[in-house]
């Protein structure tokens, strides 16, 4: 089973920059951009890519413990900064990536976040 990854208040370009490099991975995730079910919708996601900015982070974080609490969280951004990186992980990020996505990155988030699931093969 691919794994199911949601792309959350990303801005377009950034959302798309990421697809481009999640659609190269080895897991083949099943990827959507945005949540518009209730509880129900969030069983089915593994892994949520989402805003770095502490508002849009914090909302998601919100979100993710009211109705699926544990699920682990990426911080998604296109500054490449510690500060950045580190206030996301402070707030309850389970990490953070910043563009350009690199497929080897991309890759270990996958595995490190994902580690319960079976890849699929290529």
């Amino acid at each position: 089973m691919s794994p199911r990854i949601l792309l959350y208040g990303l801005p377009p370009e950034l959302s798309r920059d990421l697809r481009d490099v999640l659609i190269t991975t080895h897991y083949v995730p099943e990827i959507d951009d945005e949540m518009r079910t209730g509880t129900a919708g969030w069983a089915a996601i593994d892994l949520v890519f989402c805003p770095a900015a502490p508002a849009a982070l914090a909302e998601v974080l919100a979100v993710t413990a009211a109705h699926r609490p544990g699920l682990r969280v990426i911080a998604t951004s296109r500054l490449p900064e510690t500060g950045e990186w580190l206030d996301a992980v402070e707030a309850g990020a389970a990490d953070y990536c910043a563009a350009p996505f690199e497929a080897t990155q991309i890759r270990w988030l996958l595995a490190a976040h994902l580690a319960k699931l079976k890849p699929v093969a290529a």
